[in-house]
């Protein structure tokens, strides 16, 4: 009870003190503002943002997808996860929501207005008038009085200025829902294309594995050959020094896997210290190659991409609006009725009150029709058509630009699938190169140049392979963006 009391008093004292302190800050504006462009300036309420700030993260919810620990994770799954929790999806959800709330508003406007308002006063009025009528020369009224007054107003014809709002308000939800879908899609393209760049950087650490592994036993074959004496001592302090090459490009890469996971995470939209295992598909079978011909493939894009179907409502909007522009030429026709009380009581001079309690109403039609306004209208029609002009550019631009994205795509995608050919040829042939040269080696038949050539040539084939898989991986996803096929609704 005294704390309720104690919280009444601050907001009294709150409410009182408030306009003060409006007062001030409107004859000292510059009090709010940093006194100098030298340096940052700690605002007098910047600590009581930072303190909400740390309660809101303290009070955030976790999200609705729980991370199990001890699960593996496929690309599938992340995709289902980011397009859950990114917040990036949220907020195109809600703008979506917005326009079809506008849509709601546009067709509001069909319905009747019903308004319920009351007047109530006291009032003593002072009336100067001749002296030969009144003595003095004023006439007074005193009068306490309430109207209570219902009134409909109903707008029966405006020449289509309803209809065009509500038609622009249609294309915008579409051009918001076609906005959400594209979202979508981008945050599915991240993911995939993070999911494989780290596949690729796995590829490298096993690639890499592999090196040192191949290092060593270099080494080793170097320091067996020096203890037959068979070799030289610069040959098995070269042997050594690939062997350190090899182990700092594999902690190279294991540092690349770090950022390569952080990159994946953030598309999805997790924290960076979640623990989260993912799957390794870096070995998987690829596709054998691209089905369709690229007219076929420009085609779908055109009928389905979501900026394009974005451009067209855009179009659609402005074109509403044009016509919405037009029509404010013509009148509004409206009907309009009103029905209300004068309840009160007057006196004149020093006469009695005299009431009233009497019911009044009025209906008819109101006829508005603005003849002339600055040639607001024809600007207005005007700027209209060039930002429907605009919009049908832009929708241009954007068409050719996605023939253009849908032929590189299908282009870099049969170009992938034939570099990966070339990478899993070259590394077959590199496995046995360097076994072959190995043996030579160690049997005194090949020199030491030719096993580290060997055994760096099969270094980078290897490191090839991985990344020619995981180009053709992102490329095809990349020509399935360009389409429009990732995530379709």
């Amino acid at each position: 009870m005294i704390a309720a009391n104690r919280n009444h008093v601050r907001d009294l004292l709150l409410a009182f003190l408030m306009p003060l302190v409006g007062a001030c800050a409107a004859l000292r504006p510059f009090d709010n503002a940093p006194p100098s462009s030298a340096r940052p300036w700690k605002a007098p309420d910047l600590s009581a943002y930072s303190a909400a700030l740390s309660r809101r993260e303290q009070a955030r919810e976790p999200g609705s997808v729980s991370i199990d620990p001890g699960k593996t994770y496929g690309l599938g799954e992340l995709i289902n996860i980011a397009q859950r929790t990114n917040p990036e999806t949220r907020v195109a959800w809600e703008r979506a929501r917005q326009a079809a709330i506008a849509i709601g508003l546009a067709e509001g406007t069909y319905y009747p207005a019903l308004t319920a308002a009351a007047t109530g006063a006291v009032a003593h009025v002072p009336i100067p008038i001749p002296t030969t009528v009144v003595p003095g020369g004023v006439f007074t009224a005193d009068t306490h009085f309430v109207i209570p007054a219902l009134s409909l107003e109903w707008l029966l014809l405006d020449f289509g200025r309803r209809g065009a709002a509500v038609d622009a308000a249609r294309a915008l939800a579409m051009q918001a829902t076609a906005g959400f879908n594209g979202k979508h899609q981008q945050i599915v393209f991240a993911v995939t294309r993070d999911f494989h760049a780290l596949t690729a950087v796995r590829g490298k650490v096993a690639a890499d594995r592999a090196a040192v592994a191949a290092a060593r036993s270099l080494d080793e074959a170097a320091t067996a050959r020096k203890q037959n004496g068979l070799a030289t001592l610069p040959e098995v302090l070269q042997a050594q020094e690939e062997a350190a090459r090899a182990t700092y490009e594999l902690q190279d890469a294991l540092a690349g896997e770090h950022d390569s996971r952080m990159a994946l995470l953030e598309s999805i939209g997790i924290r960076p210290g979640t623990p989260i295992d993912i799957a390794d598909v870096s070995q998987e079978p690829l596709p054998s190659g691209v089905a369709e011909s690229v007219d076929e493939a420009i085609d779908r894009a055109l009928g389905q991409r979501p900026d394009l179907i974005a451009g067209l409502a855009a179009v659609r909007a402005g074109e509403a609006e044009v016509r919405k522009a037009r029509a404010d030429y013509w009148p509004k026709l409206a009907a309009r009725t009103a029905v209300a009380g004068n309840i009160g009581e007057l006196k004149v001079e020093n006469s009695a009150y005299q009431g009233v309690h009497e019911l009044q109403y009025d209906a008819g039609f109101r006829l508005e029709w603005t003849l002339f306004d600055g040639f607001e209208r024809r600007n207005n029609v005007r700027l209209a058509e060039s930002t429907q002009r605009q919009a049908t550019a832009e929708l241009e631009h954007a068409t050719d630009k996605a023939v253009r994205e849908v032929w590189k795509a299908y282009n870099d995608t049969k170009v992938a699938l034939a570099k990966h050919e070339a990478a899993a040829a070259l590394l077959t042939a590199s496995e046995k190169a360097w076994e072959a040269t190995l043996e030579s080696y160690r049997n005194g038949l090949s020199t030491f140049p030719d096993v580290r050539e060997g055994e760096r040539n099969l270094a980078g084939a290897r490191t090839a392979d991985t990344a020619a898989r995981a180009e053709v991986r992102t490329r095809a996803a990349a020509f399935a963006f360009s389409t429009g096929d990732l995530a379709r609704p």
